[in-house]
């Protein structure tokens, strides 16, 4: 069908600053769905010291779709315990058994239950919301989607209804071609450590009203925040000298039970084996500048630097910012000038470091990285914005 080359097609603008501006929004077709994916009592779980497995779920549902309607390019988003897909219906039966593969593998390797869901575009307009996506492209080999209207939240309201309709139910399976779903998945490097003490995850949801438009008091927020961390080259959370491949069992199991989650243990110690060659095979490339024809390893950490989503909208702003303690406050304290004001809800928790995960279909430019804090950063901030919200709802 025409209309599932939508996002290919849509046209992209190249400066964050400009997210919020509705020039770059366009409507997702009427005949689209929207695919809601969580982990249930992600909190808990977080605070068991499980944020590393909540984090590599969320990334790979995303995974799972993306493999299975390939080539169809789609826009997506990364929520630290979840993620939000837009998809056509041409692609909708893949996209289903793609998401049972993902809740069953969650149950039989982590014991964690992932809720997913379904929701007709059509559905959240006739509840007076909308679902637009605009392209944010910052350089030539990465893009990344950004979406306004409200529609996100409603549709994850609607999943979340009891015997909601829209839910997707597990269909007990041990097929092998469940594996090819998850091709691309990579959880390999150490925590991040931040070169400013600190990282934030940062949530914040304009609140407009008669004097000021959502654009306009986002802009705000941006003001306050290169007025505490400096510019976009000051506050990124990571840098190439940060980066180290991992060589703990402990980080590397849960890559090898989600790329062989469906061919029992044997295979699973295997990869983890293959894993730690790999390791080295890698720190000797990228020491090394080794070129081969598909790759310049010299230039892939930066290349990945560059491919993280550490910063996007989806009806709010989501950062992860590197910095100290005092810019913290001070960006705390304006944020909470703006709340008390009612132009704004906002969610922050700090971390000592930033938690990478990835999505590989080449080592040279087609990689993403989904970037959150360690102990549970965007799930933590999310419960501070939630809370505010509450309250603002109560005094209404």
């Amino acid at each position: 069908m025409q209309n599932d080359l939508f996002y290919q097609e849509l046209d992209q603008f190249n400066l964050f600053s400009e997210f919020a501006e509705p020039q770059h929004y366009q409507p997702v077709p009427n005949d689209w769905f929207v695919v809601i994916t969580d982990v249930v009592n992600s909190t808990q779980a977080i605070q068991d010291g499980r944020y590393r497995q909540v984090n590599a779920l969320g990334v790979a549902s995303i995974v799972a779709i993306m493999n299975s309607i390939k080539p169809l390019k789609v826009p997506y988003i990364f929520g630290g315990d979840g993620a939000s897909v837009c998809v056509p219906s041409s692609v909708l039966q893949q996209v289903k058994q793609a998401l049972q593969a993902t809740v069953i593998l969650a149950k039989q390797q982590f014991s964690l239950e992932i809720r997913a869901g379904v929701v007709p575009v059509s559905d959240i307009r006739q509840l007076g919301k909308d679902i637009r996506v605009a392209k944010f492209q910052p350089k030539d080999h990465f893009s990344q989607a950004m979406f306004d209207g409200n529609g996100l939240s409603a549709a994850d309201s609607l999943i979340k209804q009891a015997n909601s309709q829209y839910l997707i139910e597990p269909v007990e399976s041990d097929s092998l071609d469940n594996n090819d779903l998850f091709e691309g998945f990579e959880c390999r490097w150490n925590e991040i450590p931040s070169r400013s003490k600190e990282h934030i995850a940062l949530l914040v949801q304009a609140l407009p009203n008669e004097q000021f438009s959502s654009d306009q008091i986002y802009q705000i927020v941006l003001m306050a925040i290169n007025g505490c961390y400096g510019d976009e080259l000051a506050y990124h959370p990571i840098t190439p000298k940060q980066m180290s491949l991992s060589s703990k069992v402990a980080d590397l199991q849960n890559e090898a039970k989600i790329r062989s989650g469906f061919v029992g243990k044997l295979t699973k110690y295997k990869y983890i084996a293959k894993l730690k060659l790999l390791r080295h095979v890698g720190n000797y490339l990228m020491k090394n500048k080794v070129k081969t024809d598909a790759t310049e390893w010299g230039g892939y950490k930066q290349r990945l630097v560059e491919n993280t989503d550490f910063q996007k909208f989806d009806d709010m702003l989501r950062m992860v910012i590197s910095g100290n303690e005092e810019q913290r406050v001070q960006l705390e304290n304006k944020l909470k000038q703006l709340q008390q004001s009612g132009l704004l809800a906002y969610g922050i928790h700090s971390a000592p470091s930033a938690l990478i995960t990835c999505m590989v279909n080449d080592y040279n430019h087609d990689h993403v990285h989904f970037l959150d804090t360690t102990r549970g950063g965007y799930a933590m901030a999310a419960k501070q914005l939630k809370s505010q919200l509450a309250t603002l709802k109560s005094v209404e």
